[in-house]
Formats: C-alpha cells, sequence, structure tokens
C-alpha cells in the first residue's frame, strides 16, 4: 500500500516543476513532507461486518498546509461488482504538524457469501482500487489512483468430512463419529460452530449434533462430530439404512451464517 504514496509524491513533483515561481519553495516543501502507513489493525464491528483500520501518517514540516486530503478505496470481486467502499476525508493539515488519520476500510462477510461459498472455503483475491488526492497551498491540486489486490483467506480453507463410523451401544442407542477438518486462512481468529444433521439412505433424519470451535488464525483444526442416536424396536431395522446417505452441514462464525452445505457419504 505504500506504492500509491510514492507515486502521489511523484505526481506531486512533476505539477511543481511547471510552476516557474514557485517551484523552488514548493520542492523544497516537498521534501519536508512524510507520508507512510502503520500497520493495519483488524476487528468485528457490531453490525458483523470486518473492519480494516489502517493508520496514515502524515508529517507536515513544510511552508504550506494541505487541503482537502482524501483517500478512497473500493473492493470488488474478480467479476467486476462492488462489495464495499471507503473514503476518508481531511478539510486541512496545518503547515508544522504531524497528523495520523485512520482510514477504515469495511468488508462484509454476508455479502461474500452471497456470492458464493468459495469465499468460506477458498483462497481469494479481491481486487482494490485505490485513489489519493490532495490540494497543496490552494495552488496545486495533485491525485492518483492505483489498482492492488487484497488476499481473502478462507476461514474453512480445505475443509472435509469424512465417512461416519457408527456404533450399536445398546437396544436404546446408537452413536457416530464424523471426522472434520480444515485451515483458517482468514485475518481474524475463528469463533463459531458447525451444526451437522444426519440423514440415512431414505432421506430421514436420524439426528444432529453441533460443537463450538475456536480456531486461531492461520491455524489446522482437526476433530470429530459425535452423534447419539435413540433407537427403538421399530427403528432397530433400520439402522443399516444410516450406512449411506448425506450430512447437512451449517456453519456459524459470528459475522456470517451458511447452509446446507450437503456431503454425501457411503
Amino acid at each position: 500500500m505504500n506504492v500509491p504514496i510514492r507515486m502521489l509524491g511523484v505526481a506531486s513533483t512533476i505539477f511543481w516543476v511547471f510552476l516557474v515561481a514557485f517551484v523552488a519553495l514548493a520542492a523544497y516543501s516537498v521534501k519536508d513532507l512524510s507520508v507512510d502507513f502503520g500497520e493495519p489493525e483488524f476487528s468485528v464491528t457490531p453490525e458483523g461486518e470486518l473492519n480494516l483500520a489502517l493508520p496514515l501518517y502524515v508529517d507536515n514540516k513544510g511552508y504550506y498546509s494541505l487541503k482537502e486530503f482524501h483517500l478512497s478505496t473500493v473492493f470488488s470481486d474478480s467479476e467486476g461488482t462492488e462489495l464495499s467502499r471507503s473514503n476518508t476525508f481531511v478539510p486541512v493539515i496545518p503547515h508544522g504538524e504531524n497528523v495520523t488519520i485512520m482510514h477504515n476500510l469495511t468488508l462484509d462477510p454476508v455479502s461474500l457469501l452471497e456470492r458464493g461459498e468459495q469465499y468460506l472455503f477458498h483462497d481469494n483475491d479481491l481486487n482494490v482500487s485505490f485513489t489519493a488526492g490532495l490540494n497543496f497551498a490552494e495552488v496545486l491540486p495533485a491525485e492518483i489512483s492505483a489498482n492492488f489486490t487484497f488476499p481473502w483467506g478462507a476461514p474453512f480453507y480445505n475443509f472435509e468430512v469424512g465417512e461416519p463410523s457408527f456404533e450399536l451401544v445398546d437396544f436404546t442407542h446408537a452413536t457416530a463419529s464424523v471426522p472434520v477438518s480444515f485451515e483458517n486462512h482468514a485475518v481474524f481468529d475463528l469463533a463459531g460452530s458447525i451444526r451437522m444433521e444426519l440423514y440415512d439412505s431414505e432421506d430421514s433424519l436420524l439426528t444432529e449434533s453441533q460443537t463450538v470451535l475456536y480456531v486461531q488464525q492461520q491455524s489446522a483444526y482437526e476433530g470429530n462430530m459425535e452423534f447419539n442416536i435413540p433407537l427403538s424396536l421399530a427403528s432397530m431395522s433400520s439402522l443399516s439404512t444410516a450406512q449411506s446417505g448425506h450430512l447437512d452441514v451449517y456453519f456459524d462464525i459470528g459475522v456470517a451464517q451458511y447452509g446446507p452445505l450437503v456431503i454425501p457419504y457411503g
């Protein structure tokens, strides 16, 4: 993200070179203007959106104030559909002052999931359009635009569900165990739950189970979903139909819900 700022400095210098009497003083001020980005901070808003807070440090040691300082970022998917837009505007940055500007970029996971489950299970690159501009000494407006990609890490990357294993405990109930594994490639820790419904080959709901998850970012998860299947004399013979069927999987990651993901087995 430092690239657009450096480009802004180059473009501004070109403007100043072509202004005769103003060039020397303006060029001297440019070298005393420092603009840089800090480390981004990720959080979840009360509305369930992912927020990327990007600190921008502007140290204006020059002779002139910066006016109408503005930043704009637009996230879009691979097809060019706009996902979110963020704008930051500072009316004036006085000369001789060091200012920290927070540019907040937001992404709505629900809108991403509505565009396809690939954002839940597959890593993607989002397109970002970045525009920065300012007015120097009320005489030299300058603006620069650039495009780059923002890596979106899937919270359930490489999600896999193994074959259920059944065990008859006694005449009243049986158990089933389903192995689950995935990797959290998201920029946030995954706190939520997975709920599964177990159906037999006749599409009858046998039982369901839910497990609570907490998986740190860039970490792998391996576990088992445990099911308890109540039995009666009438249903004992039908347990054989559970050797094949399907699982309906529901995901709740706090900021978004998704399901069912239908996974056949047997």
